[in-house]
Parts: structure tokens; C-alpha cells; sequence
């Protein structure tokens, strides 16, 4: 029998749970991120320590960006950054170090940004790394509505001049808190009463996504460069037949960026036209807008998208094995407002990039809204399950291949057909005069007549 002081089965149970939730929580690190408009996702940051004469940290608006490697905020001298951004004042901070290299960086929309680099404490959340390298940005070159005050770089590592730049936020990061999992996770929604996570450690599939288990792409291309890069075979639409795919790569695939700090999804220009061409049929009005690189359309009546076809994504796994990810129409056309007239408009989130964009597809915040995205920078690789706010569920299937099935059937039947016309066309052109004419007549019109008359 069970001894009189020890616990009850569904007590110790209960016990079990609470240690489990306690060794979680030490292990991950939730800090909520700021929705603005679909567009951006903001992180709240403090540079700098709590001094003694009563100064405190400095706090800024950063874009948390998976597709750079720089942590930088705008100096209080920045020339052509915008008015209403939080300005970095360094001698205000008990902390910091100015190092005093002069850092250039450019990003893919055109944005440039120099300045000066220094070394503080950055505080996210309830993690603090106390040496971290940064930029504070006095001159600014940027033709974009960005709305943040600055940029968080989480590639895992710096690929060329390591030696003025230091270290990046993941690697300090990782190296001051050694027994945190090197791994972080991004949980985007577009709708704000739920907000989006980004968590630091252990990833936590239970409270955002509706599989029990990632999905991992192959890591080869994340040992080549310092970008979150995985493997795809092709990109498609579900049942139509239409896809790009990348065979001349082999079971590498294409590199396919993993871009946080991208809105859409940005296809190199033959991609976008070949797939984009395949849905301008299916509505109506469609036009492009130019700056942008992207088609608006009319949305069908009462917004019904169930003839719209799902946007399927072959991954190549590490045992070169193919897994589809499937977004439906709802996650990837978005709804907008015709400025002119106030109607609404049907924005598919595919943007035309450009030929020198680094690899030929990057998947942005869009795709990242369907999927709970694990960065492991443990094992050099990125992982997918499936959001818990998509319309799909766990697990979902898509393929290109239009009614697979039907089609195999009905090429069956098609052989069938053609197999037994030959042999019948044989049978009129060989068989024997007597034998077509004593079946139905004595004469050559009674014969004709009687093949008229055969059942097919």
C-alpha cells in the first residue's frame, strides 16, 4: 500500500506541472511586441544602466530584423532622421563606451544609415547583456514610412569585418547568459487584441501554434552567410499545376530568407511574374502599383476567396525529404482601402524584388503570421508549426498538382479510350466482308446501317 505522508497521485502530479512551468519560465523569455498596421513589429529596448546621480536607461522602438546582423538607434545629432524618433544621448549614459568606429550599412529597401560605434547594456524584457556593440546613427538616407527608432539584428553572426565590429546581439547575448537555449522564436499576429511575442530560450509551441513539433528546413546556406536562410524546392499555387521550382539546385534547394524585417513576400522578378500572372485572372480591375511592386485588385463579391487557390511552399528537410507549408487565401491576401473611393481592394502579399536582392525568395511578416518560426542558432536551422490564429489546422496538406487523383483517373480512361479505338478502327478496316455483312444484311448499305447501330 502507499504510505500514509506520501502524496496523492493527482497532487503529485500537480507538483510535477509546477516544477516543469518553473524550469520553462526560467528558460524562456517572452517580450511583446508592438503591432503597427501589418507593417512593422516594434520591440522595446533600454540602452544603458541606472546610474547613481538618478539617470536612467534610454528606451527605444526597435525593429526586431532576422535579415541583419547591426544593433543600431539614431544619435542626438542624426541628420535627416525622422523628428519624432527617440534620440540616443550618450553622455547621459554612466555605461557606455564610445569606441569610435565609423560603421556604414545598407539594407535592401535602399535605407543607408552611418555612424559612430560604442559599447552599453541592453535591456529586453528581463534580459540584460551588459557589452554590447552598437551603432548610433548620425546620418540617415532613407525613402521609407519606417516607424521605429532604430533596428535589433538577430543574424547569428557577423561573415566579414568582424574585427571593427564586434559582437552581434545574438552572440552576446548567448554568451553572457550560457545556460539560456540558443534559440529564439517569433510569434506574429495581425490581429491587436492578441499580441505578438518575440521569445528569447525554450520555444513555446503549446501556447502559439496548433502542432506539437517543428518542422525544420535544411541548414546548409546558414554556414555560408550570417542570414536565417533555408531550403526551398518550389513555390506554387495548390491545384492549378503552377509552380516555380529549383531542380538544377539539387536536394539543396533554393536559399529562402527568413526576414522579419520584411512586410510581404519578395520574389526575384521571373518568379513574381510567373506566379502573380496566375492569379490576376482569378480577379478583377487588378492593377499595379509601381513604387510598390505589387498588384491590387477588386475583392470578389462579399469577399468569398474560396475560388482563390493556397500558396503551397516545398521545404527540403535535412534527410532531403520534401514537407509542403500551405497558407491559405485568407493569410496571404490582404485587405486594404482604395484611398480614392473607399472601397475595398484585394492586395495579394507577393512584391516583385529586385535582381540583386541577396537570394530569390524572402519570406516576410505575411508568411511569418501563419507559421510559429523557431530560430535555432544551436543547430543552424529554422523551424515551422503551424500558428494557432490560422484558418488551417495542424499538420495541414496542400499540393500543386491539380485533383492528382481525378487527373491520374482520368488519364486512365484516356489510354483506355484510345486502346480500344484502335482495336475497333482494326476490327471495321480487317474484318472479313462476309462476316460484317451476313451480321446485319446481304447488301453494303444493310452493313453500313448495322455499324451505325453498334453501341459505343
Amino acid at each position: 500500500g502507499a504510505h500514509p505522508d506520501a502524496p496523492a497521485p493527482m497532487a503529485e502530479r500537480r507538483l510535477q506541472e509546477a516544477r516543469g512551468r518553473r524550469l520553462f519560465k526560467r528558460n524562456s523569455h517572452p517580450c511583446d511586441l508592438t503591432n503597427y498596421d501589418n507593417v512593422q513589429y516594434h520591440l522595446h529596448i533600454t540602452i544603458g544602466k541606472n546610474c547613481p546621480s538618478g539617470t536612467r536607461g534610454q528606451e527605444f522602438q526597435v525593429v526586431p530584423d532576422t535579415g541583419s546582423s547591426d544593433l543600431w538607434v539614431p544619435a542626438d545629432n542624426c541628420t535627416r532622421c525622422k523628428s519624432n524618433t527617440a534620440k540616443f544621448h550618450i553622455e547621459k549614459s554612466c555605461s557606455s563606451e564610445e569606441l569610435g568606429d565609423r560603421i556604414t550599412f545598407r539594407y535592401g529597401d535602399g535605407t543607408v544609415a552611418i555612424g559612430g560605434s560604442f559599447r552599453d547594456s541592453v535591456r529586453i524584457g528581463d534580459l540584460q547583456v551588459d557589452e554590447q556593440f552598437m551603432i548610433q546613427v548620425d546620418k540617415m538616407e532613407s525613402d521609407t514610412h519606417m516607424k521605429s527608432d532604430g533596428i535589433l539584428g538577430l543574424a547569428h553572426h557577423y561573415v566579414s569585418d568582424r574585427g571593427s565590429r564586434g559582437r552581434t546581439f545574438m552572440t552576446t547575448l548567448f554568451e553572457e547568459h550560457p545556460h539560456l537555449p540558443r534559440q529564439f522564436s517569433f510569434y506574429l499576429t495581425g490581429n491587436t487584441e492578441k499580441m505578438s511575442r518575440l521569445v528569447f530560450g525554450d520555444a513555446d509551441l503549446a501556447t502559439n501554434s496548433k502542432d506539437k513539433e517543428f518542422k525544420y528546413g535544411k541548414g546548409y546556406y546558414m554556414s555560408h552567410t550570417d542570414l536565417w536562410l533555408t531550403s526551398v524546392w518550389s513555390i506554387g499555387w495548390s491545384g492549378t499545376g503552377v509552380e516555380v521550382a529549383f531542380p538544377d539546385r539539387g536536394t539543396l534547394g533554393s536559399p529562402a530568407l527568413i526576414d522579419s524585417g520584411s512586410s510581404l513576400i519578395v520574389l526575384a522578378p521571373d518568379i513574381y511574374e510567373h506566379l502573380i500572372s496566375e492569379l490576376r485572372w482569378r480577379f478583377t480591375n487588378c492593377h499595379e502599383l509601381k513604387e510598390q511592386q505589387i498588384i491590387t485588385c477588386e475583392c470578389p463579391p462579399a469577399n468569398d476567396l474560396s475560388r482563390i487557390p493556397s500558396l503551397v511552399i516545398n521545404m527540403i528537410d535535412e534527410q532531403d525529404h520534401q514537407f509542403s507549408l500551405c497558407m491559405s487565401p485568407d493569410e496571404y491576401i490582404l485587405e486594404s482601402m482604395d484611398p480614392i473611393d473607399g472601397r475595398s481592394t484585394c492586395v495579394p502579399a507577393l512584391q516583385r524584388g529586385s535582381t540583386t536582392q541577396p537570394v530569390p525568395l524572402i519570406f516576410g511578416m505575411t508568411f511569418m503570421r501563419s507559421f510559429y518560426t523557431n530560430f535555432d542558432m544551436e543547430n543552424k536551422r529554422i523551424g515551422f508549426a503551424r500558428s494557432n490564429l490560422s484558418p488551417l489546422g495542424s499538420g495541414a496538406k496542400c499540393t500543386v498538382d491539380a485533383q492528382p487523383l481525378l487527373r491520374r483517373a482520368i488519364w486512365l480512361l484516356s489510354v483506355f479510350t484510345a486502346l480500344f479505338s484502335v482495336i475497333f478502327a482494326c476490327y471495321v478496316l480487317l474484318a472479313p466482308q462476309g462476316c460484317c455483312a451476313g451480321a446485319a444484311g446481304t447488301g453494303p448499305e444493310d452493313a453500313l446501317q448495322g455499324r451505325g447501330n453498334m453501341p459505343l
